[in-house]
């Protein structure tokens, strides 16, 4: 294979192992496992306008489903609680969105994977497999320093850092609601500070254990080379 080409599948195979992490993490925190956890911590607010502990999980879980498995928007506006909605017009209309933005990361992710797949085979089968343990490292060191870099903007800026992100995913002001609505009833601050870190951790470790992976196999590759060159 020329060496023009295999920079540049080494290159994609790099920025697609990031995509690939980060989007592995994102999914495994809108379960019902994540939400139990982060529910049951001792540190995590009561809700002071009167959900219980089981209402809030379940209209919660109900919310994380409805954004996982591609519901239809009338799935929340016809949730009702002591015979009230609970969710307004607006929050209907932005759990739409925000349906919209985790359905494109799920496709995205699914497509990151394949490409991953395909073009670790195209590099292993073209016999360039010294390139595709250096993706793979570098790969990994690459989420591994932009996670860190993220996790301490989130530590030391989080209110920037919390306004970019939704401005860069949503409408301005589309996601600013009042603390007796139910979205921010159900999802305070401190449970997006705590996903943010979650994330950031998680993914941090899938990068390292992905570089360790490509180092390790860079340098059994060389000690096999060595040893036929004796």
């Amino acid at each position: 294979m020329p060496n023009r080409l295999t920079q540049i599948l080494k290159l994609l195979i790099i920025s697609l192992i990031t995509i690939f992490i980060v989007g592995g993490a994102v999914q495994i925190l809108a379960t019902d496992s994540y939400l139990a956890f982060e529910y049951g911590k001792a540190s995590f607010p009561p809700d002071s306008f009167g959900f219980t502990q089981q209402e809030r999980f379940d209209l919660a879980s109900s919310n994380i489903h409805y954004v996982r498995a591609h519901l239809p928007s009338d799935a929340l506006s016809i949730q009702t609680l002591n015979g009230a909605p609970v969710y307004n017009p607006r929050e209907v209309m932005h759990m739409a969105d925000v349906q919209a933005v985790f359905q494109s990361v799920l496709r995205v992710w699914l497509a990151t994977f394949i490409l991953l797949i395909l073009l670790g085979f195209v590099l292993w089968k073209s016999g360039e497999r010294k390139a595709l343990a250096s993706a793979i490292q570098s790969g990994g060191l690459l989420t591994s320093g932009l996670i860190l870099t993220i996790a301490l903007l989130a530590l030391f800026a989080w209110q920037f850092w919390f306004e970019t992100f939704h401005l860069f995913f949503f409408k301005p002001g589309s996601w600013l609601f009042s603390y007796s609505d139910a979205l921010i009833r159900l999802f305070p601050i401190n449970f997006w500070f705590d996903a943010t870190l979650t994330i950031s951790i998680l993914s941090l470790i899938g990068g390292l254990i992905m570089a360790l992976i490509g180092w390790q196999w860079w340098i059994s590759m060389e000690k096999a080379t060595q040893k036929i060159q004796l």
